[in-house]
């Protein structure tokens, strides 16, 4: 066991240091460790840590290609969590606790998050162009009215001013 990554703790997660998802394949956890890598090495970077960076980043790569390294560490991991995500909560806390750390989340895609940030702007675009509608009678209202003509109820939306 190295000590730069056992006993686990969340400021230590080896998955958050290469911003990778626990699932990760072995070939990810390469790319991640060969990209700290490139930013770390003592060759490189004139940083008086860039030594013990590196020896971290190796630490890491060693434990999550080894399966059963990797096994024991995801185990102290979830014992990790499982401990934090079980505490008893105080009747009466005198201070609000902060929120236990919870698992890395999925990190979207290019596409994921080019396909949520086409569907905010086609519900930007189709409330700019909905129809002003009264609130009783659900009509629409043609005009820059206020108030509906059918039956004199105000407006349920109303256009924006340009």
């Amino acid at each position: 066991m190295d000590p730069r990554i056992y006993p686990y703790s969340p400021q230590r997660d080896v998955y958050r240091l290469l911003e990778l998802h626990p699932s990760a394949a072995t070939g990810e956890i390469l790319a991640a460790c060969r990209r700290l890598t490139r930013a770390f090495h003592p060759d490189t970077n004139i940083s008086p840590r860039a030594t013990q960076e590196m020896q971290v980043i190796n630490a890491v790569r060693r434990v999550l290609t080894d399966p059963a390294a990797r096994a024991e560490y995801d185990a102290a991991r979830w014992r990790w969590i499982a401990a934090a995500n079980s505490a008893p909560i105080p009747r009466y806390p005198r201070a609000i606790p902060s929120a236990p750390p919870r698992a890395i989340s999925h990190q979207p895609s290019a596409v994921e998050r080019y396909l949520r940030a086409a569907l905010v702007g086609a519900r930007a675009a189709m409330s700019a162009l909905r129809l002003p509608r009264c609130r009783e009678c659900r009509m629409v209202v043609d005009g820059g009215d206020s108030f509906c003509a059918a039956c004199g109820g105000r407006l349920l939306t109303s256009r924006r001013a340009a």
